[in-house]
């Protein structure tokens, strides 16, 4: 049946003109954001660019690595720092790295940094902790750097100048500011922030490789909680570690010997040489300066990790 014939027509409009029927209002294309929404866009706009101009002009942070570049005599030498989020910090000298922990810390005179390295000479001394007053100066168009006071480990009499050694005496004079205060002096440093920091390496020409001694090795002391490993690796590098130091570098091995190449301060590089051993049981004994030391393979990838290549 055709729903529009006149049987289908109620009793009361017959002979009436039909109504119309109701017709629906046409969506618009155009639609209203609600209040809360642009409310909501505008705080993330305006978090966005807060975080950015941040970043871009007013990041204070420490975290990366910063280089101190100094003259030892004539020659150019650097040490540099890296500090991490979880308040790991690296103290780096040539391919020689010493971890430790570092806080930040305030009190009315300003912003304080406190570096702490445990048996800093590997000779049973108690802890070494140096202390600084720093700002962060620069922004991330330029260079940005730290500008620090020594306020503990480098704390020296004028008197007493001449009774340090070299490299300490460099340190010391590699900014012209200082702050003095009864008699002594206080320096002042600036580490510049180094992004593209990696540990040099220089690999050794023509260097071979025994493939005997790839993997890492390991030496547990029962009365120490500390190991001491040599990791081999193969392309020719070699990562030795000692408690809470690192030593990184290249090597050449064959036949029983070893050289060790490892960057020093001064950007130079120099050749430590060793011998090794396997004995029947699979262990291998390394000799440094007549002192042999017997280590066992182990299947841990990596003595500990620096995050730094």
């Amino acid at each position: 049946m055709n729903p529009s014939s006149a049987e289908n027509i109620p009793e009361t409009a017959v002979g009436t003109v039909p109504a119309k029927p109701p017709t629906r209002r046409k969506k618009s294309c155009s639609f209203r954001i609600q209040p809360p929404l642009i409310v909501a866009a505008a705080v993330l706009a305006v978090s966005v660019l807060f975080f950015a101009c941040w970043g871009l002009f007013a990041n204070k942070s420490i975290k990366g690595t910063w280089t101190l570049h100094f003259l030892v005599g004539e020659q150019d030498c650097s040490v540099s720092y890296s500090f991490e989020e979880d308040g790991t910090c690296y103290f780096h000298n040539g391919g020689y790295l010493r971890k430790g922990t570092y806080q930040l810390t305030n009190d009315d005179k300003g912003n304080l940094l406190t570096m702490t390295f445990l048996h800093f000479s590997d000779f049973n001394t108690p802890a070494v902790t140096h202390q600084f007053r720093y700002t962060v100066e620069g922004t991330a168009f330029s260079t940005r750097k730290i500008i620090c006071t020594d306020i503990s480990g480098m704390i020296f009499a004028p008197d007493t100048l001449g009774q340090e050694d070299d490299e300490s005496v460099a340190q010391k004079k590699a900014s012209a500011d200082y702050v003095e205060t009864d008699g002594y002096r206080y320096y002042m440093y600036t580490l510049h922030e180094d992004k593209n920091y990696t540990i040099p390496l220089k690999p050794i020409e023509g260097a071979t490789q025994d493939k005997d001694l790839l993997g890492v090795w390991m030496k547990t002391y029962e009365d120490a909680s500390y190991d001491h490993t040599y990791a081999f690796y193969d392309d020719n590098t070699l990562q030795i570690t000692y408690r809470d130091s690192i030593y990184k570098g290249c090597y050449t091995a064959k036949d029983g010997e070893c050289i060790f190449n490892i960057a020093q301060v001064d950007g130079t590089f120099a050749n430590y040489p060793m011998t090794y051993t396997f004995d029947t049981d699979g262990a291998l004994t390394i000799t440094v300066d007549e002192v042999p030391i017997e280590y066992t393979k182990t299947d841990r990838p990596d003595a500990f990790d620096t995050g730094i290549k």
